[in-house]
């Protein structure tokens, strides 16, 4: 037996699925095809961060 799903719900997946189908098609998906590496422009070496967060 499927559960019903409230229809807020199904109209945010259908939002969240019509964001998603149009940023890839046009290109703006964040995040890349490869996996993070630490010579990315984006990873922050935290080595010296004298605040333990």
């Amino acid at each position: 037996m499927k559960p019903e799903i409230p229809p807020e719900l199904e109209r945010y997946l259908a939002l969240c699925q019509r964001i998603y189908e149009r940023m890839e098609r046009d290109g703006t998906w964040p995040w890349p095809d490869e996996p993070d590496s630490p010579d990315s422009p984006d990873v922050i070496d935290s080595e010296d961060n004298p605040n333990d967060l």
